[in-house]
């Protein structure tokens, strides 16, 4: 990476932190205007149209730095164990998200967790592709993509609900009810066929 493109992503991760200490300022994000975060980044309009067509993106490319941070750190995680556990996976899930825990509530509180949410199941299957998993289901991407809306659905509405309470559970408290959940569940599958 040359200094053009670096200083063009420091630029980038400035408006990223522009945006989220206004928010945090109590700002709603739909009163939050391009010119409000080109000063808080002490940048001008012109680098902000250079990195984002509109503040939509901007919130696109927060939502997508945080799910692929999970992702490489799921992955760093997890490198070496073979096989990979559903628990193993699910523990780390529920660590990262608390460590993360202001930064998802404050887009809960924007109304901004579904974008997160969509971010997440548009980059799903070329993620669960690079995570082998024994757990993981195999199928065309089409088939895939629905096996993701499922399970990434579940996971990140019990994701919304824990971290939106005003005194959430412990990661391990909150993993131990979900794993209690999803063993339910699979039992029940697997009597009804």
């Amino acid at each position: 990476m040359n200094g053009k493109q670096r200083m063009a992503l420091q630029s980038k991760q400035w408006l990223v932190d522009a945006l989220v200490t206004l928010m945090q300022r109590g700002e709603a994000v739909t009163d939050i205007s391009i010119t409000e975060i080109v000063q808080t980044a002490d940048l001008s309009r012109k680098t902000f149209y250079r990195a984002f067509k509109t503040k939509d993106d901007l919130i696109d490319y927060l939502c997508r730095q945080l799910t692929d941070d999970y992702f490489e750190s799921l992955k760093r995680a997890t490198r070496g164990q073979t096989p990979i556990s559903f628990e193993t996976t699910m523990q780390h899930f529920f660590t990262f998200w608390w460590q993360q825990k202001d930064l998802v509530r404050l887009l809960i509180r924007q109304g901004l967790f579904d974008r997160l949410n969509g971010v997440w199941q548009r980059d799903a299957v070329d993620k669960y592709r690079q995570f082998p998993a024994p757990w993981h289901a195999a199928g065309t991407d089409r088939e895939v993509n629905y096996i993701m809306a499922f399970a990434l659905g579940g996971f990140t509405n019990v994701l919304r609900l824990w971290l939106a309470q005003d005194h959430p559970e412990s990661p391990e408290q909150v993993q131990k009810v979900a794993l209690a959940g999803f063993g339910q569940l699979a039992q029940s599958i697997g009597r009804s066929n």
